[in-house]
């Protein structure tokens, strides 16, 4: 996915990629307040930097990513909750899981389907798992999982986090993981939204 954001997109994404720690599993509340106010109240256009925007739907499927990259989870549910699309369901998916509401979460990633990301989401899975620490056993059996599955099962994922939002003695590394393929997923999921919109 080669390609250049909008500069307004573009200084969003590089406030967002400065996060340390990374977005949690399930947010107590959202990251900056004023990004999320500056998300919001932009217009599509402002937003694209004027660009021609061939689907509305997909520009603001970017709008809800950008808003639940930043935690702000019910004012992505406002957008993501009007998008009857494989992505809009993907993006409504994300917030419940993240809300957590992994039931409800579930009921969405089956609407979704198979989504175009998938393969490259599981790919950059095993190479944040490669980065990782394979002392704990659940990196290891996640590992394994997502080798002998020929693509990404958001189904597993959605049983990862639950299990590990559930579970205080949950290795850190285990959360790392999940964390950063979460984060993963989000770019991947905003770079299809934004692309889409544009119809490059």
């Amino acid at each position: 996915m080669s390609f250049a954001y909008s500069s307004t997109i573009a200084s969003i994404v590089e406030e967002l990629e400065t996060r340390d720690p990374l977005p949690a599993l399930a947010p107590a509340g959202e990251w900056n307040r004023e990004l999320t106010h500056r998300i919001k109240t932009i217009s599509l256009e402002a937003l694209f930097d004027g660009q021609s925007i061939d689907d509305s739907t997909m520009g603001h499927a970017t709008q809800s990513g950008l808003l639940l990259w930043n935690d702000a989870l019910d004012a992505s549910h406002t957008i993501s909750q009007g998008i009857e699309t494989k992505t809009g369901s993907y993006w409504h998916g994300i917030m419940h899981r993240r809300e957590p509401d992994y039931s409800n979460a579930k009921y969405w990633f089956g609407r979704v389907g198979v989504h175009p990301t998938f393969p490259e989401l599981r790919g950059r899975a095993l190479t944040v798992l490669q980065a990782a620490s394979t002392e704990s056993d659940s990196l290891a059996h996640y590992a394994e999982v997502i080798e002998k599955t020929e693509d990404w099962d958001a189904f597993r994922f959605v049983d990862w986090c639950q299990a590990a939002d559930g579970d205080r003695s949950t290795p850190e590394a285990v959360k790392a993981f999940l964390q950063a393929v979460q984060v993963e997923e989000i770019k991947l999921l905003l770079n299809y939204s934004y692309q889409h919109a544009l119809d490059q």
